[in-house]
């Protein structure tokens, strides 16, 4: 009987065990909550089950029992990050796998795919990223991108947005100008299925049709649009006439996604010495090895070929880069609802690229919490996830970066992560920093495969 009654008892402590939700107090820390710029200084937060059950004072009694106190002395607490334009090179799941270790590892575990390429297949990649156990971030993508090869016609546009539809995908991209007939049918069939549809600016047709869509990716759409190949026309981003056209942009309601740091990666390939430097950045050994070879190869179509080298084109970028940063200052100054997104790819490695976007858009002007704004609570907003992420908030999940220094002093401040939360684990530096090892070696591993040495 006693020994009965011993088995049950282990058996109810095991399971209470295993169910037990383990609390994490974080103690004492700045709170940058995002419900505004002050900083909650000398706070506590408390997590039980991946989700924030409590913020105050550090003063204030501790009335639970905590699993693990984490010391975050002189430290600051944001929410987690969301990039709004990400881009995995590949279709195959492990090489996914290392960008979105790359994402974590820099505090970013949300992302918006903004490209279904040929072989990929995004909706399993989604299913395997927001699997509650999977180490990676939360995924939204788009489908097939639309261009006028693939919607020639107002039936193979209508038939994309059902593709849309039935896959389930979270919205659709348009790459390329369209037919005016073919784009307006597309617009229609996407509003009456409820496919949220964004991309680039129309650019043969008059503004108002490309602020149909529900966000635009890259402010020098806007540029392109209401310029010619010739002529940037840089007097419509001074003055009254960028005003205006901001307040047009912002009556429309769309949202907008810069990408900065992408164009100002232009001259760093263009001149040797820069891209020398370039590929010697830190970040750049987690480049995989077909994107090193590609973004080297100067037959190769990208940004290090003769045609981004000639002079004329030099300039024209060094002026595409000056307009886009007024024309971002002015979006914001007039209220344009921002959304932090780093176009990664090249040498615009995951992870740390959102960290580039951020700092190009504090230089062009939007002061740090702006910036931060546009990376965690318009993102969330934007992707009608606010109820559970985007700000620090009791009941919300507990996701979150640690931070050593205030990014409202200094956005760069954002690279200073001590840890991350994510999905209820907490990855601390030393975390983090295997999982940039692991990605390092793998990427190694790819390079001595290429060159026939594994």
């Amino acid at each position: 009987m006693k020994l009965h009654f011993s088995i049950q008892l282990l058996c109810w402590l095991f399971s209470t065990s295993y169910l037990h939700a383990q609390t994490l107090v974080f103690e004492p820390v700045n709170l940058i909550t995002m419900d505004s710029p002050q900083v909650l200084e000398e706070h506590r937060l408390i997590v039980r089950d991946g989700q924030i059950i409590a913020m105050e004072p550090v003063g204030q009694t501790l009335k639970v029992m905590a699993d693990r106190i984490i010391d975050g002395q002189g430290h600051y607490l944001i929410p987690a990050l969301t990039d709004s334009h990400f881009h995995q090179h590949s279709g195959e799941m492990e090489d996914v796998k290392q960008l979105f270790k790359l994402l974590i590892a820099n505090g970013v575990t949300t992302v918006r795919s903004m490209a279904e390429w040929e072989g990929q297949d995004t909706i399993a990649i989604r299913e395997m990223a927001n699997h509650k156990d999977s180490l990676a971030p939360d995924y939204y993508t788009v489908g097939p991108q639309v261009k006028d090869h693939n919607a020639d016609s107002i039936e193979s546009a209508i038939e994309l947005v059902r593709l849309h539809k039935r896959r389930g995908y979270d919205f659709l991209k348009i790459h390329g100008n369209l037919n005016k007939e073919v784009y307006l049918a597309l617009l229609e069939e996407a509003e009456r299925l409820g496919v949220r549809v964004v991309g680039h600016a129309q650019r043969h047709l008059p503004l108002p049709y490309s602020l149909r869509m529900t966000s635009i990716a890259h402010v020098e759409e806007f540029i392109a649009l209401l310029s010619d190949e010739e002529n940037l026309q840089i007097a419509r981003f001074n003055g009254q006439s960028l005003m205006k056209l901001a307040l047009q942009v912002k009556n429309s309601g769309i949202w907008v996604s810069p990408t900065l740091s992408i164009l100002a990666m232009i001259p760093h390939y263009t001149d040797d010495d820069r891209f020398a430097a370039l590929k010697q950045r830190p970040e750049s050994v987690y480049i995989s090895a077909g994107e090193y070879h590609w973004y080297t190869n100067p037959d190769s179509n990208t940004y290090n070929n003769g045609f981004f080298r000639k002079p004329e084109v030099k300039a024209y970028v060094h002026e595409l880069i000056a307009a886009t940063n007024k024309l971002t200052h002015a979006f914001y100054q007039a209220g344009v609802p921002l959304l932090a997104g780093s176009d990664n790819l090249g040498f615009h490695i995951a992870g740390f690229a959102l960290h580039d976007e951020m700092a190009r858009m504090q230089q062009a002007g939007l002061p740090p919490y702006e910036v931060l704004k546009a990376a965690t609570v318009n993102s969330a907003r934007y992707l009608g996830r606010f109820a559970t992420a985007g700000s620090l908030s009791v009941g919300k999940n507990a996701g979150f970066v640690m931070l050593s220094a205030n990014p409202l002093d200094d956005i760069r401040n954002s690279r200073t992560i001590s840890g991350v939360m994510h999905k209820g684990q907490w990855l601390d530096r030393r975390a983090l920093d295997q999982l940039l090892e692991e990605v390092k070696a793998a990427r190694q591993a790819g390079f001595k495969v290429l060159s026939g040495a594994g």
